[in-house]
């Protein structure tokens, strides 16, 4: 779990500073360097924290159960269960909106996350429900 100082900067700092941090993003992604500054700016347990969320958004949003979620990616139930609320009230509408167009990509991810994951502990259901992946992920590669 990321540390968070308990001594906190006043709201108008927080705002320059964090106004600066998206125009470095914006920049970024108008040139295509969002991968550098990913690689320069976040450590590697953010990395993996960030993928995470967003296939947790993305199993969401196929009705995939909290539980299988949990299991599969290796998150905290109450990981997906706060997500789960956000997907609920439109949290991730625009992250949603992404997804939707690169369905193909994030979904074979996903699945090689997935049976990486099951390999050291493969069981009948955890087959079954990877070959249901594996179907959804046939049906945006048509």
């Amino acid at each position: 779990m990321p540390h968070v100082s308990s001594r906190k900067i006043n709201e108008k700092d927080f705002l320059n500073i964090y106004n600066q941090l998206l125009s470095v993003f914006d920049v970024a992604g108008q040139k295509r360097a969002s991968s550098r500054i990913f690689q320069e700016f976040l450590t590697d347990t953010e990395k993996i924290m960030f993928a995470k969320r967003l296939a947790v958004i993305c199993m969401i949003g196929e009705g995939i159960s909290a539980h299988y979620i949990s299991e599969m990616l290796f998150v905290s139930p109450s990981t997906v269960a706060l997500i789960s609320l956000g997907h609920e009230i439109g949290k991730y509408s625009f992250i949603q909106n992404i997804i939707s167009k690169n369905k193909e990509t994030i979904w074979q991810s996903i699945e090689n996350i997935i049976r990486h994951g099951a390999e050291s502990y493969v069981g009948k259901r955890r087959w079954k429900k990877l070959n249901e992946i594996q179907n959804k992920y046939n049906k945006y590669n048509k």
